[in-house]
């Protein structure tokens, strides 16, 4: 169990940190699945220069494959959602015998 914990851990910091440096960062939900592949977002140039930033809400749902199948907007800026979009769509998850439902955060931070 501890292996896991710090497998899980060492997973998470890694995505954080490749993420702010895309000037993203993404907050998974606590799920009974985990996230084992993740592409970061496209900030939208115009927007970055233009230093707006946001937060984006979705909810998506996660087929038994690992794959999202579904991706619904809880809230954000248009613009920002799109793009967290097509990103989050192209995540995996550990492969299930069920489908899951998350929440997933994606954070726009101009620098």
């Amino acid at each position: 169990m501890r292996h896991s914990y710090l497998t899980c851990a060492a997973l998470c910091l890694i995505t954080i940190v490749f993420l702010s440096a895309a000037s993203v960062t993404a907050q998974d939900t606590p799920s009974p699945r985990r996230l084992i592949y993740q592409v970061p977002p496209k900030y939208p140039p115009e927007l970055k220069r233009n230093e707006i930033g946001g937060v984006v809400r979705l909810s998506i749902s996660i087929n038994p494959n690992g794959s999202v199948a579904k991706v619904s907007t809880i809230g954000g800026d248009a613009a920002l959602v799109a793009a967290a979009t097509v990103a989050v769509k192209q995540w995996k998850y550990v492969p299930a015998n069920y489908t899951t439902a998350a929440e997933v955060q994606l954070n726009f931070v101009p620098h």
